[in-house]
């Protein structure tokens, strides 16, 4: 996904274009922030490793969100078992009722710790790349202005380093709680019994596959897209700066022909792109996988493997893997 998102801003993935050694500029600072242009990945890994506390709240806030949030599911399970024991008493599903409670607010902290983390590390990403590029381009020479599209360079400047942040917050963030989201739910289905691990193996396994071709038909439609833009936005700002020019030649109508073809270019792999989130076949692997795990269930309880309690819990750990699977339609294309 970095790879893909990179590949779409010209200023950043091809180093001797854009971005050319200090030694060569024809002004440089020497406060300036030197990042790792080796590639894209390493690239953005030095970006985010300026502000290396941020990352490393993010993970640790995920990991307890999602505990606290599974966490509830077995609370839900042991009140069950409680209200259909005979003699139980209100305090006792008091406790349990306040053990949820914590649970939740568990969650809510360290959700918010999460969002403000991730935010953060976007925000200043966009900061700092949109510094990166504006020193770049004063480096640059007059020559080499004058052989770019200004309405290129300005695409690159606003809407590719707004795809950044983009790409962290919520991108990023919604991949890595989708992530931890599936481990920690199967961890706690194994401590009830492994043999319950069967549906939602079944799943995982499914759900790599369909979203392997999914993210397989709509890399490519991304990428033309947002090299559409890159273009239409340049046709149409090389138009306006040179307006007196085109009044002139009478090419106004020649003009308005070029800049409605890119838009219905672009208009098409747009509509082409939800064609491609509209079959989206991992909901339908985890509807499946969520009945298969229900009758499975149902059948280790009536073998008197596990108790009811314990199949309301499995149940509602197998609901967490439903974020995962409906949030991956957005989060890979961010």
């Amino acid at each position: 996904m970095i790879s893909r998102r990179l590949r779409s801003s010209s200023f950043i993935l091809p180093p001797s274009s854009f971005i050319i050694p200090m030694s060569k500029r024809e002004f440089t600072l020497s406060t300036e922030y030197r990042y790792n242009r080796s590639g894209p990945a390493r690239w953005i890994l030095s970006h985010a490793l300026r502000y290396p506390y941020l990352p490393l709240l993010a993970i640790l806030a995920t990991i307890f969100n999602n505990l606290g949030h599974s966490y509830i599911q077995v609370f839900v399970g042991r009140a069950l078992n409680l209200i259909t024991s005979p003699g139980w008493e209100t305090a006792a599903l008091a406790k349990i009722a306040l053990g949820a409670a914590s649970m939740a607010l568990v969650q809510g902290v360290f959700g918010l710790a999460r969002n403000y983390s991730t935010e953060f590390l976007a925000q200043r990403m966009e900061r700092d790349t949109r510094q990166e590029l504006y020193l770049s381009l004063l480096g640059k020479s007059q020559s080499f202005h004058g052989r770019q599209r200004i309405g290129d360079i300005m695409a690159r400047a606003t809407n590719d380093v707004r795809a950044l942040n983009v790409m962290f917050s919520p991108g990023l963030m919604l991949i890595m709680d989708s992530a931890i989201g599936a481990v920690i739910p199967l961890i706690l289905i194994a401590q009830i019994t492994p043999r319950l691990l069967l549906a939602p193996g079944v799943f995982l396994i499914l759900f790599a596959i369909t979203i392997n071709n999914y993210n397989r038909k709509l890399k490519p439609v991304s990428m033309a897209m947002r090299d559409q833009f890159g273009e239409m936005n340049a046709g149409l700002a090389e138009a306006i700066a040179g307006i007196e020019t085109v009044k002139a030649n009478v090419q106004e109508r020649y003009e308005w022909s070029k800049f409605t073809h890119n838009a219905r270019i672009f208009r098409d792999h747009f509509v082409r792109q939800g064609e491609i989130q509209a079959l989206y076949w991992p909901m339908l692997m985890f509807s499946f996988s969520w009945a298969l795990g229900f009758l499975h269930a149902l059948l280790l309880w009536r073998a008197g493997s596990i108790d009811l309690g314990q199949v309301a819990t499995f149940m509602g750990l197998m609901g967490v893997f439903r974020f995962v699977t409906f949030i991956s339609v957005f989060s890979f294309n961010l």
